[in-house]
C-alpha cells in the first residue's frame, strides 16, 4: 500500500485522519482542555477554593487536591491515571497522564500533559475566623546596623510561609497582621507559641539574637493574660565593614552563625566576638 505524506510534519504514513497523520492529530486534539487557569488559594493555610468550598489535602497530600483541580478546572476525554504536583511562587503545575483516544480510528493510549494554573490569593473561612481574634503576640524583626532591605524581608517571609504550611493542619494560631517598616518587620500572631516558634526558626537561619518580654494585659478566670513580644535582631554587618569598638578600629573579616571574626587595623591581630556580644556592644560603623 502506497504511503502518503502528512501535510503538517511531512512523515510518510499509511493513512491520514482528517488530513493529518495520527501523531499530528493527537498533538492537535489533546485529551485535556483547561477551562479556567485561575485558582483561588488561601494565603495562610494553602487551601484551594473548589466546588464552592475550601479544599485541603489530608496531611498535606497535594495529589488529592490536584485531582480535584483537574476534575473541576479541565475537561478530560478519557480516564485520569495520574496527577503529580509541583509548586512555585504564584502557580501550581500538574503533570497529568490520561488514557483515551481523540478519534474513533485511533487506539486508546496513555498520554502525558503539563497543565499550569495561576494562584490568586484570599483568606479561607477558617483562617478569617482565626484572624478576627485579638493578637496575643508580636514578633519584632530588626536589622543591625543596617535595616532590612526588600530582599532580606522577602527571604524572611518565604521562610515564615513554609513554616505556616507545616502547621496548616494544627491549631497553633495564625498571623493576624504584618507591618512593613523601614528597618524591619512587625508580625502579629494569635498565638504566642507560633510567634516564639517563628522567632527561633529565623534565629537558626540568620546570625541574630532573641529577647522575650511579657506584658500583663488583663485577667481571665483569675489568671493573668500576657501579651508576648519576641524581639529578633539580625546582624546586617558585612565582611569588609570597618567599625569602632571599645575605642579600637577593626575590620569585619567573617560573619558566622555564632561568631564574627574581626581584624584590628591598629595592631594587626585577629579576634572574635559572639553574635550576642557584637549586637550588645557599642559599635560605630565607619564604612567599608
Amino acid at each position: 500500500m502506497a504511503k502518503v505524506p502528512c501535510p503538517y510534519c511531512g512523515r510518510l504514513v499509511d493513512r491520514l485522519i482528517e488530513g493529518q497523520c495520527e501523531e499530528c492529530y493527537i498533538e492537535r486534539h489533546p485529551l485535556v482542555l483547561v477551562k479556567e487557569r485561575r485558582l483561588l488559594r488561601c494565603k495562610y493555610c494553602g487551601a484551594v477554593f473548589l466546588g464552592g468550598k475550601w479544599v485541603r489535602g489530608k496531611r498535606g497530600d497535594l495529589g488529592e487536591v490536584a485531582r480535584r483541580i483537574i476534575s473541576e478546572k479541565t475537561s478530560i476525554r478519557g480516564v485520569l491515571e495520574k496527577a503529580e504536583v509541583s509548586q512555585s511562587d504564584g502557580e501550581i503545575v500538574i503533570n497529568v497522564v490520561v488514557k483515551g483516544s481523540p478519534h474513533p480510528s485511533i487506539e486508546p493510549r496513555s498520554l502525558s500533559y503539563v497543565v499550569e494554573f495561576e494562584y490568586e490569593y484570599d483568606i479561607c473561612n477558617t483562617c478569617r475566623e482565626m484572624l478576627s481574634r485579638r493578637e496575643v503576640a508580636l514578633l519584632q524583626i530588626r536589622g543591625t546596623p543596617r535595616g532590612l532591605d526588600d530582599t532580606y524581608k522577602k527571604k524572611i517571609l518565604n521562610i515564615i510561609e513554609q513554616e505556616l504550611l507545616k502547621f496548616k493542619d494544627k491549631k497553633i494560631g495564625f498571623i493576624s497582621e504584618i507591618k512593613y517598616l523601614k528597618d524591619g518587620l512587625d508580625i502579629y500572631t494569635t498565638n504566642s507559641n507560633l510567634a516564639r516558634h517563628l522567632a527561633y526558626v529565623l534565629h537558626r537561619q540568620f546570625p541574630s539574637s532573641i529577647k522575650e518580654t511579657a506584658k500583663v494585659v488583663g485577667v481571665k478566670d483569675g489568671r493573668k493574660v500576657y501579651h508576648m513580644t519576641y524581639s529578633l535582631r539580625l546582624v546586617t554587618y558585612k565582611p569588609g565593614d570597618v567599625v569602632r569598638i571599645r575605642g579600637e578600629e577593626k575590620r569585619i573579616v567573617d560573619i558566622g552563625s555564632r561568631h564574627v571574626v574581626l581584624y584590628s587595623v591598629e595592631t594587626g591581630k585577629y579576634d572574635q566576638l559572639t553574635i550576642s556580644e557584637l549586637l550588645n556592644s557599642e559599635i560605630i560603623l565607619i564604612g567599608q
